[in-house]
This record gives structure tokens, sequence and C-alpha cells, in this order.
């Protein structure tokens, strides 16, 4: 009897469950974004809050919560209600790069988060200062060789993405004992550091500010991730192709719910993030910051995540990058 009753109980609760997914949304929903304004997180969370609200037919306030390499907005989402109105914006860096960095953290990547939707794939380019000289990869790592000890490479603070993009850079490039990590506050000053001759070349994503150091000539491109070439700067080579095939970093930001949140919210999310994906506002609005709009489900979002969270732990066990 019992037993029989828990079921009934449990199928019970799970049509309540749904119909009332099925009237969300019908207040406004919080974004986190647990970064400062203007940066490439900011920036694609507010292209996305317009066009998803229109979709869902409710206001997406953006918040931002920046600090501790995105973990105190991250970690106030983990621990929000999930109903759905409480939600975060992830760049690859605070869920899968700051729990390496981090010590107790407070949140786990996989366990505390429900994934959403991705924005954009964003490849990491590799820059460095105009005076400087090299204009290519191999001409950087002659240099710092011969010069070590003397070429520093800037980052958006420590555990960032930034960070991790060029360590794995120095790392596989051989050069990790010859360079100098200088972080700052934020990959926008930290691309501006490098385009200044404050520091001497920056690894970040290829979005945003970086676009705007790279068009004022103040710094040369050397490289990029992925699988190809991007079509905003098609002469600069991937990093296979300068000679350090190992590089495969892209960076990524995405929409998040606390753990436990309905499915059939997480799916209605979705839907709304891929249908404004599909919009002429937002493609124009992505192709402004040198990104191309994407489709993908939760399940697809989820495996990227930890796929990242495994091989970024794995980099950092195995002494192959070191963040610290």
């Amino acid at each position: 009897m019992k037993t029989f009753l828990g079921a009934a109980f449990s199928a019970l609760m799970l049509l309540a469950g749904s119909a009332w997914a099925q009237g969300y949304p019908d207040r406004p929903i919080t974004w986190i974004v647990p970064q400062n304004p203007g940066g490439t997180t900011d920036t694609l969370a507010r292209i996305f809050a317009t066009a998803m609200s229109k979709q869902l037919g409710q206001e997406i306030v953006v918040e931002n919560r920046a600090g501790a390499g995105s973990s105190i907005g991250l970690q106030a989402v983990a621990d929000a209600e999930p109903d759905g109105y409480f939600l975060g914006v992830a760049p690859q860096s605070g869920l899968t790069i700051a729990p390496l960095s981090i010590p107790n953290i407070g949140f786990d990547p996989i366990e505390s988060f429900e994934p959403v939707f991705n924005f954009a794939n964003v490849p990491i380019g590799l820059v460095v200062n105009a005076e400087l000289g090299p204009k290519s990869v191999e001409e950087l790592v002659a240099l710092a060789k011969e010069k070590s000890g003397e070429l520093n490479y800037s980052s958006g603070g420590t555990g960032t993405g930034s960070h991790f993009a060029g360590a794995m850079f120095v790392t596989l490039a051989g050069i990790g004992d010859d360079t100098v990590h200088i972080p700052y506050q934020g990959g926008g000053q930290a691309s501006v550091a490098a385009a200044s001759g404050e520091t001497q070349f920056y690894a970040g994503p290829l979005a945003g500010n970086m676009m705007g150091v790279i068009e004022g000539k103040k710094v040369v491109p050397v490289a990029v991730s992925g699988g190809k070439r991007v079509a905003a700067i098609p002469d600069v080579p991937t990093f296979a192709e300068a000679g350090v095939p190992d590089y495969t970093m892209v960076s990524w930001y995405g929409l998040v719910a606390p753990a436990g949140t309905p499915q059939e919210i997480i799916d209605k999310l979705n839907a709304a993030g891929n249908a404004a994906a599909k919009t002429q506002e937002v493609i124009d609005a992505l192709a402004a910051q040198g990104i191309g709009a994407i489709q993908n489900t939760p399940d697809e979002f989820a495996a990227q995540i930890a796929a990242d969270s495994k091989a970024f732990r794995k980099l950092v066990d195995d002494g192959i990058v070191v963040i610290e």
C-alpha cells in the first residue's frame, strides 16, 4: 500500500509540476552575469535577454554580480530556487576553470546547475604587441626564449578563461618558464595592456574588445583556435597551422539554471534561445562582435561543459598547464 501511495503521490506531483511549468513564465526573470558590465559575457547576455524576452513574453532583467573568477554570481544561482526565475549566464571560465584555481568554490560545475542554452562558441586569438616585432607564433616563441623572463602575457585575472588560454599556449609552445603571467581586472583591460605595451602578448576570446584592438593595429594577431580560420581575419593561421596542433581551447558562454529546475522549463528556455538565435536582430548583433549564431540542445550544452571540465582538470592535474 505504501508503495502504491508513494507512486501515486509522485505521479500527482509530476503532473502538478508539469501544469505549473506550462504557465511559465508569468513574471519577470532575473539573469545573473557573474562578470563586470561591458565584457563579452555581459554583452552576449544582454543581446539574448532582449531577444528571448520577446520569445517568452516576459521581461528579463540582467544583473551583474562580478568577482572571484565568476564564482560569486554563479554561487548565487546555484543556491537559488529552481523555479526558472533566477538564472545564470555562465562563461566557460566560471564553470570549468575557476573550480580548478579557487579552493572550496562552493559549487560543482556539473551537479549544481542545469545547462539551458549555449549562446556562442568563440575562438581564442593570440595577439602580440605591434611594436614588439614578432609577426608569427614561431617568431614570438623564438623571442621569448632569446629574452627569457622579459616577456609578459596578460590575462583577465587569475583563474579566468584568458589566464588558462595564455597558460595553455606558453606551456604547449615550450616557453612557460621564459614568460611571466600578469593578471588584470577583466579581458578588456588585458587586451588593452597588450595593445599599449604594458604586456607583450595576450590570448583571449575573439570577440568584443579583442576585435577592437586588432582593428586598431596596436596588436598583431598570430593564431586563432578552432578547426578553421576566422572570417574576420582570414590571413591569420590556426594554432595547428602555426605549429601548435594541441591547442584546441574554444571559449563559450551559456545560460544555466539551478539544479532541480523542471525539465519543462529548461526546454521552454532552450526553445526561446534557439528561436532568438535565428532572428536577424541577434545574428547582426553577434556578427558585430565577430561571433556566429548557433543552435543547440540542453544535452549538447551539458556534454560540452562535462568534456571541458574533464579535459581542463586533466591538463592541470598532469602539470601540463599551471594556473596557480
